[in-house]
């Protein structure tokens, strides 16, 4: 190494700065955790503007050192750090990351991504491999996450995740599905058929208790018998069953977890007509020799079951839900009747949403709807989950004209 503070060409050479032998340039500073760091390039010209950028990040206490770090090798680190994240929420993250971030977006070096990167990213994910809205939404969570620690960590100035969703929306008019409640007549459609006797009969009691409770899937495949008072006309809301992602070539398996937030440690008040249900359920099972064979972390005598004594897959219930639509919709283009021409698509999720709108409809208080639901907030109940039926609004609306009735 020449180190001379002159060029071959007799320019005067900054602190840090040398002429190689091969008539490259480097340059060395110690960075503020007190290690030395190197650069390096072909001219004079195109070193000074490395370093000016260095000098910069420094000012701003970034620590230019750790930015030759990928995004998966803040990955790793991140798996590292992250504590108190339930095990099925862990492994959702895990593969996410594992199937959209690792290969793509992962590789990259936090010194080259920026949120234009991230913006493509997304859309790549979009258009190309055709993702919806929402999942691209879970891999942002993702990504963001582990981000974040490079920030914390002084390597990046801020995190070139925020904004990218909604530039997302803006240049793709991408939206997340609105999830609407049954309608009335819909309802009441759905309940009649599942009352029939038919192949479908027998998931008669779990839909009408997501109906008439408001549960989330997850609470109600978790029951056990023992959570239910049938004497006060009660359900004790502890725990939820999931069926989750173990991990990279690992497999797949149920596990139980507690409620998603505190609020959804509750009580559920149990109507006459979910009562019926249960009841029925357990007088199916009875006849059926149907006796519960599922031990999962250490929980048994779930109350439903499959006909192998198994609890039930979350999926395999909407896929029960597709087809209990076809068939309504098959009736319905045959018979006609409730002024319906086309049943929904329902899926597990539309029933709690179904229940929310139905007690906002019966002028029920609200608060003690949220709580039913388990949720923290009542704003979460109204924005997400009630719709407004035309019927509705124009019952609302006639309390105006009555108000000014009496009035005058």
């Amino acid at each position: 190494m020449q180190n001379k503070r002159y060029t071959q060409n007799k320019t005067k050479l900054r602190k840090g700065e040398y002429q190689r032998p091969n008539n490259t340039f480097e340059y060395r500073w110690t960075d503020n955790r007190g290690k030395r760091q190197y650069v390096y390039a072909k001219s004079l010209p195109e070193l000074r503007k490395k370093e000016d950028e260095i000098n910069r990040l420094v000012l701003e206490g970034i620590d230019y050192g750790k930015l030759d770090r990928t995004v998966n090798d803040y990955f790793e680190l991140w798996k590292n750090l992250k504590t108190g994240i339930r095990e099925t929420t862990f492994a959702s993250y895990l593969r996410f990351y594992e199937r959209y971030i690792q290969n793509d977006i992962g590789k990259m070096k936090l010194k080259n991504i920026y949120y234009s990167d991230v913006v493509l990213f997304f859309k790549k994910l979009a258009i190309e491999k055709g993702l919806s809205y929402s999942t691209i939404e879970k891999i942002e969570v993702t990504l963001s996450m582990i981000l974040e620690i490079a920030v914390k960590d002084d390597v990046l100035r801020n995190n070139p995740c925020k904004g990218a969703l909604r530039e997302l929306k803006r240049e793709c008019g991408m939206k997340v599905k609105d999830v609407r409640a049954l309608t009335l007549e819909e309802q009441k459609v759905f309940e009649d058929y599942l009352a029939k006797p038919g192949r479908f009969h027998v998931y008669c009691p779990i839909f009408t208790v997501m109906l008439w409770t408001g549960m989330r899937v997850s609470e109600v495949l978790g029951l056990r018998w023992e959570d239910i008072d049938f004497d006060n006309n009660e359900i004790d809301v502890n725990h939820t069953l999931v069926f989750y992602d173990i991990g990279k070539g690992q497999g797949s398996a149920y596990k139980i977890n507690p409620p998603k937030t505190r609020s959804s440690v509750r009580t559920v008040p149990m109507l006459p007509k979910v009562k019926e249900a249960l009841l029925a359920e357990k007088e199916y099972q009875e006849l059926a020799g149907i006796k519960c064979n599922s031990v999962i972390d250490g929980y048994t005598n779930f109350v439903f079951l499959n006909k192998n004594g198994h609890v039930h897959h979350h999926k395999k219930l909407n896929y029960k839900l597709y087809s209990i639509c076809d068939e309504i919709n098959r009736e319905l283009q045959l018979n006609g009747g409730y002024g319906i021409k086309k049943f929904p698509r329902l899926h597990n999720h539309m029933l709690r949403h179904t229940f929310a709108t139905r007690m906002r409809e019966a002028g029920a208080d609200m608060k003690a709807t949220s709580d039913m639901m388990g949720h923290e907030e009542i704003m979460i109940t109204l924005k997400t989950y009630t719709d407004a039926s035309r019927e509705f609004k124009q019952r609302e609306i006639g309390l105006l004209q009555d108000y000014f009735n009496r009035a005058v």
